[in-house]
């Protein structure tokens, strides 16, 4: 019921919503969208939940743009396709079943799609006609010969609509329909996008405005030579910007709109613009030029925030008749700028000549569709007189586009297509015209469902074309077993043969993880017939299904909330393909877990797949397939853009070899705790703020509770038993708060709380963070202070704040108030515990009675204004140490020593125990996120920053990586691409790794690299001591190795540490000088070293002994890498060695 409640108020949201603050006061719509909005945005939310959307053909393709559409949100998803289902079509369509066959596809499909999101209104549309197409904002064929296409495109570029203007006449206007064209043909595939010829781009790539910090501003002239010859001086002002702490660096682009805020002088100049920025050779870094702003009254004086506009830009779209013939404005067809139009570059090499594949795809496309207007139907499969046909019409359609250019036969800057006809190309593409096969479904799935949502002016759309390949996946000799069976598998099989379809079936998987990516895997494994025979797919996310799951992990419903997402999904895939062998499991894979996921389980393996969001677990996985010589197929999102990584034992580099991924820019503590200048800092306080409230107070009173003679020992040798200096002052000056915190819990947990104790307790956090801490920073630092260089203290970011007191007419004040002290009631354990997210109920919220401003404002007209507490002001640079008055470092220590005597008093207090709150972003009544928001809100009134929506918060405190379902089918779908390449044992030539964006239209695949060589080297060192230049050799064993490499010792079970050494250095001819216990990356302990006599007496005892003794246990090995050996060569240098593995 709270479901099907909850998605009848996110129907009703799409159904009537008219502006964004609309969306954003929705918490079930913003819950279901959360990590859809951070990618795309509310504006662009707010048209997409309005965009009616039709799509012709419900094969392969079109149900992926279907399930992605669907999700997202959209108003209306309409689906056309009368056609019978066909058993092949099992083989790319996740909806259709062995007793679906002979029925009509669209009406299997619609009832199926819209249980994905009831939000949407689905339904099958049984005729297509003119009338029908008009009702819809955008049309998707996937099916239809190309005078069909051509024709429905120009219908859809003439439509209008009637409005009444400004002066209240009706009129008609231009109203064009999206028009995408998607077609496959094996592994080909080929998107048309049509927008109309009135497109406006309004942000390009989706990102979040740059944002910089005025710095200073100073009124310039430059001297510029006139065309008469003669020179004039012209005035501009050039602004001097810095970064703010935190955000991504760099400089702002070049020619773009810039907007100016906050900024202290130049009347009007923050309610003027925007300006348009510019940059010129000679220019000081972080800086940018705009016109003169002599025009503003008053020199600049301080401060400013200066913000990147994006900047809207006409696309004017050709129609699919002009862009067949003349699809390109470029030399080489290939789109490299932003007013280009033709080809996505999907090769590299295609930017230096004309004539490149995506050229050659198209070509090769219009042969084929020559050859189904002349027949009535597509080639045959793997009929070469069909495809040699399909060669010798491309080659007529070349040469008649050809004459047309001897002829001048030009539209405006558009040439004709005039290239060398490729056989082989065209061949390849004509015997599999028709073929849907799965990974290139998925793959151009999520990029036309995502160019739907670029009708909303965001992100670059494709102009006009994309033709890609995945020809380096093809078996390198055509196989001879490809005749249909009457399967579902039979499009595959015409590609690959029946041997290698049964090699699918018989795979041994393990995926790890099961949520977006693993979901649209489980269904590429599905469709494909992974694991459908004598294989096994193990799956394992120790996850549970949430909300904000269900608009991106497709394969999870409303009523599978709060269950484990592997079971979910191994349930569905059961569906989608009964013969799929699955075995779902919750079990973590870490090193924790080994006894689980052992020797056995790991060695029985074909191949892992990742499908995790976070680096650690990436990384130990990856450490396990080096171990265990098992192949990798490694993929991420963020956004719109995508990763594939692909891992081959001793072919290719790992995954770790790829580095740690980057990291945001760090805010420095003493941004945070004092000197925020951007809402982003005060969030990050706000989430801080939870912590040192909800959570360490009740973790330290249940440590303090169980030892409290122990616990103040430690604490006054952390802090009173340190040296004087400024070690010891700061350990003091943190520890003051924390222990105040602390006692006060003590205190209130002793004194049987109720809920108007944790008022009183909110109201003074209130008067403490708000009032009493900026009063202390202003003290310090007054408003005209100093820096220790003589420097205005308040310049540059810091902004001078002021003190905030609670209002319970501002619903910031009133629900910082609530949620604080809902929050401590939680913590004193006077709520009992809160039910699961799942069971939140719209009308009858969680505590509501606590809720409400009326309570709270009639317990809070009992309590007087809490008194001033002076505090101290820590975490300061030293650069901000010069100005302000100084701490008393003798009043700090007593003040600490008053406090733990104070505790010491406290040890034998009775309390009824207390919760740490544990931090979920993704339960709405649960207080966290609105503790958070109100809290970050407060702090930016402090400082005079525009404050946040809860939906940015949330995005920022719960580290929410932006996520859509377009990308994660898409990424996907390249992944199944290359596991067929693993597969046919392919060179590493044809294995790729990459980056693309589907926002933006990149697709940057590149070979994938072979593992580093580690091989013995000699080169110069200069010695310190000797302070002269040596050579030096280092010994590589053997040489050269990689990784992947090991030193095996067999029936290590029964050997003794010096048996095993000296077998070792047998082989190696070199000397083994130390051992010791640990995994790799580990600090081990030592067990032998032959400097060290008192280990010697290890060498006797069994190896296994060694281990277990170590804390290492055995149970389940066969093999391990727990001793690490440490070798030197003759001249007593170190070796770099391959790994010791043993064999138990």
């Amino acid at each position: 019921f709270f479901f099907a409640f909850g998605y009848l108020l996110v129907a009703v949201t799409m159904a009537t919503t008219e502006n964004t603050s609309d969306l954003a006061q929705d918490r079930q719509f913003m819950d279901l969208y959360s990590r859809q909005i951070g990618a795309f945005g509310l504006e662009a939310m707010l048209k997409l939940i309005k965009m009616k959307v039709l799509i012709c053909g419900l094969k392969g393709v079109g149900v992926e743009v279907a399930k992605n559409t669907t999700l997202a949100g959209v108003h209306t998803m309409s689906l056309y396709d009368p056609n019978p289902i066909a058993i092949r079509d099992l083989g790319s369509n996740f909806f259709f079943t062995e007793a679906d066959v002979g029925k009509s596809r669209a009406a299997v499909c619609a009832p199926k799609v819209a249980e994905l999101n009831p939000a949407v209104k689905v339904h099958p549309v049984p005729e297509l006609t003119e009338d029908v197409v008009a009702q819809h904002d955008a049309v998707v064929f996937t099916m239809g010969n190309k005078a069909d296409l051509i024709k429905w495109d120009e219908f859809c570029r003439k439509r209008t609509k009637k409005i009444v203007d400004e002066k209240g006449f009706p009129v008609e206007v231009p109203a064009p329909i999206l028009f995408l064209s998607c077609t496959m043909a094996g592994l080909v595939g080929s998107l048309f996008v049509d927008h109309g010829p009135g497109y406006i781009l309004r942000d390009k790539d989706g990102k979040e405005p740059l944002m910089k910090l005025v710095t200073n501003m100073v009124p310039m002239e430059e001297e510029v030579k006139l065309e008469d010859g003669t020179t004039e001086k012209r005035p501009y002002t050039r602004v001097h910007y810095i970064t703010p702490d935190g955000q991504p660096p760099g400089s702002l682009p070049d020619d773009c709109l810039v907007q100016f805020s906050e900024v202290v002088g130049c009347t009007g100049i923050n309610e003027a613009g925007p300006f348009r920025c510019m940059q010129a050779d000679g220019d000081p870094v972080n800086t940018l030029r705009i016109g003169s702003t002599a025009c503003f009254p008053a020199p600049y004086v301080s401060g400013g925030v200066l913000t990147e506009v994006k900047e809207p830009r006409p696309i004017p779209f050709r129609s699919l008749a002009q862009c067949i013939t003349h699809p390109s404005n470029t030399e080489t067809g290939i789109v490299q700028n932003a007013t280009d139009q033709g080809f996505v570059m999907i090769d590299m090499m295609s930017m230096f000549a004309a004539g490149g594949v995506e050229s050659q795809i198209h070509i090769a496309l219009q042969g084929v569709q020559e050859f189904e207007l002349k027949h009535g139907q597509l080639p045959e499969l793997n009929n070469a007189e069909h495809a040699e046909e399909c060669f010798q019409l491309a080659k007529e359609f070349a040469a008649t586009v050809s004459s047309q250019q001897a002829f001048g036969g030009t539209i405006g800057t558009f040439q004709p297509i005039a290239i060398e006809p490729d056989e082989t190309v065209i061949k390849r593409v004509g015997m599999h015209a028709g073929v849907e096969v799965q990974p290139m479904c998925a793959f151009f799935g999520g990029i036309v469902s995502q160019e739907l949502v670029k009708m909303s002016g965001k992100f670059t759309p494709v102009q006009q074309w994309l033709n890609y390949h995945a020809f380096k996946a093809l078996p390198a000799t055509a196989p001879t077993d490809t005749q249909p069976l009457n399967s579902r598998y039979d499009d595959l099989i015409a590609v690959y043969g029946k041997a290698f379809q049964d090699r699918l079936a018989n795979l041994k998987l393990f995926m790890v993880g099961c949520g977006a990516l693993g979901c649209e895997f489980i269904k590429n494994f599905a469709l494909m017939g992974v694991c459908c025979g004598d294989g096994k797919l193990w799956v394992t996310d120790n996850d549970r299904i949430e909300v904000s799951n269900l608009n991106r992990q497709f394969l999870f419903r409303e009523d599978n909330v709060g269950q484990p997402k592997s079971e979910a999904a191994g349930k569905r895939a059961k569906i989608i393909n009964p013969a799929i062998n699955i075995d779902a499991r919750q079990d973590l894979v870490a090193s924790t877990t080994e006894h689980v996921f052992d020797d056995h389980f790991w060695l029985n393996l074909d191949m892992v797949c990742n499908a995790l969001d976070n680096m650690k677990a990436r990384f130990y996985v990856d450490g396990r397939c080096v171990f265990y010589g098992k192949p990798l197929l490694e993929s991420g999102t963020t956004g719109t853009a995508a990763n594939v990584d692909v891992v081959v034992p001793f072919k290719t580099r790992s995954y770790t070899d790829g580095g740690q991924a980057a990291e945001g820019g760090g805010i420095p503590m003493c941004t945070l705790r004092n000197f925020p200048h951007i809402i982003d800092h005060c969030i990050e306080w706000g989430r801080a703020q939870f912590e040192d409230l909800f959570v360490s107070p009740a973790r330290q009173a249940e440590v303090f509770m169980e030892n409290p003679k122990q616990f103040l020992d430690k604490e006054r040798a952390d802090t009173l038993g340190l040296d004087a200096g400024g070690e010891r002052s700061g350990a003091i000056s943190k520890a003051i708060p924390k222990l105040k915190m602390l006692k006060s819990t003590l205190e209130v947990g002793a004194s049987r709380p109720t809920l108007e104790t944790c008022v009183r307790m909110a109201n003074e956090v209130f008067y403490r963070l708000f009032r009493d801490k900026i009063v202390d920073l202003v003290d310090k630092f007054p408003e005209d202070a100093k820096t220790s260089k003589g420097e205005p203290f308040w310049s540059g970011h810091k902004k001078f704040p002021r003190a905030v007191k609670p209002d319970l007419s501002n619903d910031r004040d009133a629900e910082f108030l609530i949620a604080t002290a809902n929050l401590f009631a939680g913590m004193l354990k006077i709520h009992g515990p809160k039910p699961p997210s799942e069971k939140n109920d719209p009308n009858n919220r969680w505590m509501a009675q606590y809720r409400d401003r009326g309570w709270l404002a009639s317990v809070l007209s009992t309590l007087p204004e809490p008194e001033y507490q002076k505090g101290s002001v820590g975490d300061l640079e030293d650069e901000d140490t010069g100005g302000g008055q100084q701490e008393d470092d003798s009043q700090l220590e007593g003040e600490l020593a008053k406090l733990l005597a104070e505790l010491e008093q406290l040890g034998g207090a009775t309390t009824s125990g207390f919760e740490p709150a544990d931090f979920e972003k993704d339960d709405d009544d649960n207080f966290h996120i609105d503790f958070i928001t109100a809290a970050a809100n407060l702090r930016a009134a402090n400082y005079y920053i525009p404050e946040a929506p809860r939906h940015k918060c949330k995005m920022i405190a719960g580290r929410i990586i932006p996520a859509i379902a377009t990308t994660t089918a898409s990424v996907t779908g390249l992944v199944m691409l290359e596991m067929l390449k693993i597969l046919h044992n392919k060179p590493i030539e044809d294995l790729m790794n990459g980056n693309f964006d589907i926002g933006s239209n990149t697709y940057m695949m590149f070979e994938a690299e072979p593992p580093v060589q580690i091989r013995t080297r000699t080169f110069k060192e200069f010695d310190q001591v000797m302070m002269v230049e040596e050579e030096k050799t280092v010994t590589a064993f053997p040489n050269p190795h990689t990784k992947y490499d090991a030193l095996v010792v067999e029936g290590a079970r029964g050997l003794t540490l010096q048996q095993v050494i000296d077998q070792l250095q047998e082989r190696s001819k070199l000397t083994v000088y130390a051992v010791s216990v640990g995994s790799e990356g580990e600090n081990g302990a030592v067990v032998y070293n032959d400097m060290m006599k008192g280990t010697h007496k290890n060498l006797p005892t069994p190896v296994t002994e060694l281990i277990e003794r170590n804390g290492k246990s055995l149970t389940g090995r066969v093999m391990v890498d727990f001793l690490q050996f440490n070798f030197m060569d003759e001249d007593d240098e170190d070796v770099e060695a391959a790994r010791v593995v043993l064999k138990l």
